[in-house]
């Protein structure tokens, strides 16, 4: 998986992702799943979870930057991410998630279908 970042700007409450999905069926609904912010969402079919998943990183973020910086970085710090050392803004996320652990997580069958799906806001 490649590596995910985050970029929050707290003076001007912008926050941009770069982020690596997990989309799964399950049933006959379609997930698909953040590990790096531990958010999922489904659909009828993958578009729709998709679109699903836009509107919850909304407000995600928006919620988040609610919140003053320090509580933010705490949150975050416990999701994994980190901020470069160059980068004051960007985060990092670093920890790697399988497609395994999403199976073993989700309790889904070691047969299931599991595939990448690059998320970018």
């Amino acid at each position: 998986m490649e590596k995910e970042t985050l970029n929050i700007d707290f003076r001007k409450k912008i926050f941009k992702a770069q982020l690596n999905g997990i989309g799964f069926k399950e049933g006959d609904s379609h997930i698909i799943y953040l590990p790096s912010l531990q958010i999922s969402s489904y659909g009828d079919t993958v578009k729709e979870a998709n679109e699903m998943m836009k509107i919850s990183l909304k407000e995600f973020s928006e919620n988040l930057l609610e919140l003053n910086e320090l509580k933010v970085n705490s949150i975050l710090k416990q999701l994994g991410w980190s901020r470069t050392k160059f980068f004051n803004k960007r985060l990092v996320h670093l920890s790697e998630t399988t497609f395994e652990d999403i199976k073993k997580e989700f309790n889904l069958p070691d047969d299931t279908q599991v595939q990448k799906i690059p998320i970018a806001v």
